[in-house]
């Protein structure tokens, strides 16, 4: 770099030195400026249901008991059918579908298909028991990405105003992340339908 032999010299290079810094600073000012105008959009962080007590949260780390309460919610609409399960809940299934696997949705359909019996003229829906709340041992973690959530619900089912069940069952429901667009699914989870051995009464062995 040459030295500036005269005092204007000096002056003029001195103001160059300047203006490079406020561009560099400029520079660096608006890469600051996108990235936190991006972070909303990049960072998910998954808020338990429990806000009454302080929570360390992890950016992009599900914890168990957000699983659950994805899953107490999604089982207690899939199971509910006001008029008719006929038809009911297959418009349950199609209106839940971004909250479905592609193939748990279609063994939903399927099984409604093969026992037309278990849906035609019932309406059903699912109560909480008493002891069902959430404790970690409830939600099993698979891998990374898949969970087992273990609930208890007490199904009440009526034909044509009669009721026909009122029993306990286990629902052993298989929860996955779904990385879709978050206007479609905001809770980034599925359900994948039923781990082994499936629902069963409380009351039966597995």
């Amino acid at each position: 770099m040459p030295v500036a032999k005269t005092a204007t010299a000096a002056r003029e290079q001195d103001l160059r030195f300047r203006d490079r810094i406020i561009a560099l600073l400029g520079v660096l000012l608006a890469l600051i400026g996108l990235g936190v105008w991006r972070l909303p959009a990049q960072l998910r962080v998954y808020v338990p249901p429990d806000l009454t007590r302080p929570q360390f949260v992890k950016p992009d780390e599900i914890g168990p008991s957000y699983i659950y309460a994805f899953a107490k919610l999604l089982i207690t609409r899939l199971n509910y059918c006001a008029t008719d399960c006929a038809e009911d809940y297959l418009k349950t299934v199609e209106a839940l579908r971004d909250y479905l696997t592609p193939s748990c949705r279609e063994d939903l359909k399927m099984h409604r298909e093969r026992n037309a019996s278990l849906y035609d003229n019932r309406t059903r829906k699912l109560l909480p028991v008493g002891d069902e709340i959430f404790e970690p041992d409830k939600v099993e973690r698979l891998d990374g990405d898949v969970w087992v959530v273990r609930l208890q619900y007490l199904l009440e089912e009526h034909v044509k105003g009669v009721e026909t069940r009122r029993r306990r069952y286990h629902y052993p429901m298989r929860v996955v992340r779904y990385p879709i667009p978050v206007q479609n699914n905001a809770y980034q989870l599925a359900f994948d339908c039923y781990a082994p051995p499936g629902t069963r009464p409380v009351d039966t062995a597995p």
